[in-house]
């Protein structure tokens, strides 16, 4: 039986996070969306739907499966690009192959979630995935109205939002000057900072960032779901803590780490282990799907000749 399932989530940066939006001269610029306030349209950090549904869901979801049927080193590009980022439409004249649909969502309760896009054929998913909203004053009623029921936020004012963005500045290092040992051995001065082509090596980066401790607010909503489907979400959102549950950029850095707590009415864990032992259970399956759908299209018309022909 399908319902709704509304996944309310929040999360803490435990690391400053640099999910941005685009870059002025050598200085990275936070993510923000125009929020209407008292004090007119302000500019809000945020985290935006598309890099939570790819970080959070689609890209650990989709590793673990990949790892738990064996298929690492075995996936074409095409078929990697499917499970990963979702896939492309690259052949004309396809047509909707119901029991391809009926298949997929039997088989994946994760792709019949999000959906994707086969070289001739767009499948279409359920989730919606809310913005990361900052817990900050402009953000108040927003916030209110996504909190769970019986959840209030304090009668005191909150932070202003600006109060959460600090910066950053780091500087990438020549070998000339922290290995110079290390160099072959060269006749003559060179000058201090300058690679032996007469050209620097170090470069001076800077951006923006929300701080450590800064709070967000997220979820996502599974529409006319079933217990597989919510399980497989959770079990991604699992997944992506376990392996540093990171977004935005400058990981390698120690950037992007949010801690997120989950609220979902329900045995959290009952869910996930229903999921697991469904994916398991359709392994085989799962990897036949994945070589018809991405098969050649000469083969698809030879195999759709042969059943006609029988």
């Amino acid at each position: 039986m399908s319902a709704n399932y509304d996944i309310f989530c929040l999360s803490e940066a435990a690391a400053p996070i640099t999910h941005m939006s685009r870059s002025e001269g050598n200085e990275s610029i936070v993510a923000r969306e125009p929020v209407i306030t008292d004090r007119g349209v302000m500019w809000v950090p945020m985290l935006s739907g598309n890099a939570i549904r790819h970080r959070c869901v689609r890209e650990p979801g989709a590793r673990w499966l990949i790892d738990a049927y064996d298929l690492r080193g075995k996936l074409t590009l095409p078929q990697l690009n499917f499970l990963l980022h979702g896939g492309n439409l690259t052949e004309g004249g396809g047509r909707e192959n119901l029991r391809r649909i009926a298949d997929m969502q039997r088989i994946f309760p994760l792709l019949r979630m999000l959906g994707g896009t086969l070289p001739d054929q767009i499948l279409a998913g359920s989730l919606l995935v809310w913005r990361g909203c900052l817990v900050c004053q402009e953000n108040r009623e927003t916030i209110a109205s996504m909190l769970p029921e019986d959840w209030l936020l304090p009668d005191h004012a909150l932070r202003t939002a600006e109060t959460f963005v600090s910066g950053y500045q780091y500087t990438r290092m020549d070998a000339e000057r922290t290995a110079l040992d290390l160099l072959p051995e060269q006749d003559g001065e060179i000058p201090c900072g300058e690679n032996r082509d007469g050209k620097s090596n170090q470069m001076i980066f800077a951006g923006q960032a929300v701080m450590r401790g800064s709070l967000f607010v997220h979820g996502f909503t599974i529409q006319h779901g079933s217990e597989l489907e919510a399980g497989a979400l959770l079990h991604s959102l699992q997944m992506w803590q376990q392996q540093s549950g990171t977004i935005g950029g400058h990981g390698a850095r120690g950037h992007g780490r949010l801690t997120m707590a989950v609220h979902l009415e329900g045995d959290q864990d009952a869910l996930v282990g229903a999921y697991q032992e469904h994916a398991l259970a359709v392994r085989d399956d799962a990897a036949a799907w994945l070589n018809e759908a991405f098969a050649a299209r000469t083969e698809k018309k030879s195999k759709k000749t042969k059943e006609g022909l029988a």
